[in-house]
């Protein structure tokens, strides 16, 4: 959707007197507007992947800063002095910025060798040009209609105060308008600041923060398989297994001497395992294998991790000689270990460039 005010002039057309001076609302959009278009061409001049990402990193913090005003600032104004009429056009810009979260936060998944990072970056670019169309041919121009220079340089300012404070990070889930977005904007923009603070000191595609969340995302990948093993158990009646114990008994030596202490050594073994695989998956992520394709690889590795572990003790027996029943619930839970532990590493991990 794409409109123009009728017998307006675009403000893209106007001059920065024309506008209401450089601290016009008018003025700000359109140096911000033309601001995100030089990145956009910058994207699509370059064919190396790590300048795209970096284009994208920087233009996806600009836009969401530039909408976050907007939508603080700009549209409340623009309805005020409006109207209902004003509502339409206000509320499909909103639209389009939700589009653009949405997108921006699928990108955080993909690597930027991936052909539909590409295809992404390009959806969304057009949404951003449709969006700054829509702002300067029709939006723009009917609120200079109403609002003087003076008042528009006050909405100016406000949207500038607004930028400035605004979240840095994709929030798609949180209200595109007020009260609801000021509410949620200051504790995300705190919070998207120490982000961006860890990830200057400790860089995404770094060996510490690939550890770090290969740890988190295993441990989280563990959790969620106890506990539907918990809940399948409920159902089936089926006993704990203590393979895991019996596992770490070989391999250490230990000898438990009650019930309690191979209690203890099935724990560590069963966390320890799921814990440090996770380290795999992350780098896995930082690979680019990441989504589907990345689950099904790893569910796969996490199994052949525990034939070989079983096996090689003495434990274990080879999988096909097991009940079909048992082979199912285990290949179940395990593919959930390995999809949780796979969505929480592919969204710490920063993709490779």
């Amino acid at each position: 959707m794409s409109v123009r005010a009728p017998g307006l002039p675009s403000v893209a057309v106007q001059s920065e007197r024309q506008r209401g001076g450089r601290a016009s609302i008018l003025s700000r959009q359109s140096r911000d507007h033309a601001a995100l278009q030089s990145l956009m061409l910058a994207y699509e001049h370059t064919t190396s992947a790590r300048e795209r990402a970096k284009i994208v990193d920087t233009l996806a913090e600009r836009a969401l800063r530039h909408a976050f005003a907007e939508e603080t600032v700009l549209f409340p104004a623009y309805r005020k002095y409006l109207g209902e009429q004003a509502d339409e056009l206000s509320g499909h810009i909103e639209g389009e910025h939700q589009a653009v979260n949405d997108m921006l936060v699928e990108l955080q998944s993909l690597d930027a060798h991936d052909p539909e990072f590409d295809r992404t970056v390009r959806k969304t670019f057009a949404v951003i040009r449709d969006d700054a169309r829509n702002e300067e041919d029709a939006l723009l121009p009917q609120l200079q209609q109403v609002a003087s220079d003076r008042q528009l340089r006050a909405i100016g300012r406000a949207w500038e105060a607004s930028r400035r404070a605004s979240p840095t990070r994709p929030h798609p889930k949180i209200s595109r308008r007020p009260p609801g977005n000021l509410l949620a904007g200051l504790p995300l923009a705190v919070s998207d600041r120490a982000k961006d603070a860890a990830q200057h000191v400790v860089p995404p595609a770094s060996a510490v923060r690939v550890l770090g969340a290969g740890l988190l995302a295993g441990a989280a990948g563990v959790a969620v398989m106890t506990l539907g093993e918990k809940v399948e158990q409920a159902f089936t009646r089926r006993p704990n297994s203590y393979v895991p114990s019996r596992v770490l008994e070989r391999l250490t030596g230990l000898h438990p001497a009650d019930q309690a202490e191979r209690d203890v050594l099935n724990l560590a073994m069963h966390w320890g395992q799921g814990t440090l695989l996770g380290v795999v998956r992350a780098a896995m992520a930082r690979r680019g294998i990441r989504g589907a394709s990345g689950a099904v690889a790893f569910t796969g590795l996490r199994l052949a991790a525990d034939q070989t572990l079983e096996n090689g003790t003495g434990v274990g027996a080879p999988p096909w000689t097991w009940p079909r029943e048992e082979l199912v619930i285990d290949v179940a839970h395990k593919a959930v270990y390995a999809a949780v532990t796979g969505a929480v590493a592919d969204r710490l991990v920063g993709r490779r460039v």
